[in-house]
């Protein structure tokens, strides 16, 4: 929220929200524990400092939007699974589309910060990227992102 242009062209009274999804997939029960996921989310995070932008913006909004000055900020933090490994009929079917976001998704997130900023070979990445692929497809692999969801409000004139 660099110079924040959203707070200035908010009307007082006016709400932002903020969505992020986490790039660093989790698991509650450590089944990405010294896998291709934990990898991912060491390497996507290195790539993202290394370009000069951090990729963990959610663990970062809610901070970020009180330094900008709003106001009654919320955040609120929700489980998407990576998968249909979920019992929850609901978390299966979410977790199916996650999955093939993922999977259609991997490369475009990947490429350009792994080639041109790590100085990692085509070839390399696409072998890292069949990994991971391989890694989406382990229904042992119980996989999430964490959702973040921070929003607040402009505060009216003479509010603190």
């Amino acid at each position: 929220m660099a110079n924040c242009p959203l707070y200035r062209h908010l009307k007082p009274g006016g709400y932002i929200e903020q969505v992020e999804q986490g790039v660093v997939p989790k698991s509650d029960d450590g089944s990405t524990d010294g896998t291709i996921f934990e990898k991912w989310g060491q390497i996507s995070v290195e790539a993202g400092e290394a370009f000069g932008k951090t990729l963990l913006i959610g663990d970062l909004a809610r901070t970020k939007m009180i330094e900008a000055g709003f106001v009654d900020v919320v955040e609120e933090r929700f489980k998407c699974p990576i998968g249909a490994w979920p019992k929850d009929p609901h978390l299966k079917e979410l977790g199916r589309y996650n999955y093939l976001q993922w999977e259609e998704g991997i490369e475009g997130w990947t490429m350009m910060l792994l080639t041109k900023i790590l100085g990692w070979q085509r070839i390399e990445v696409e072998v890292y990227l069949a990994q991971m692929r391989q890694g989406l497809r382990n229904r042992n692999i119980h996989a999430y992102q964490e959702i973040t969801i921070v929003y607040g409000r402009k505060p009216l004139p003479g509010e603190p």
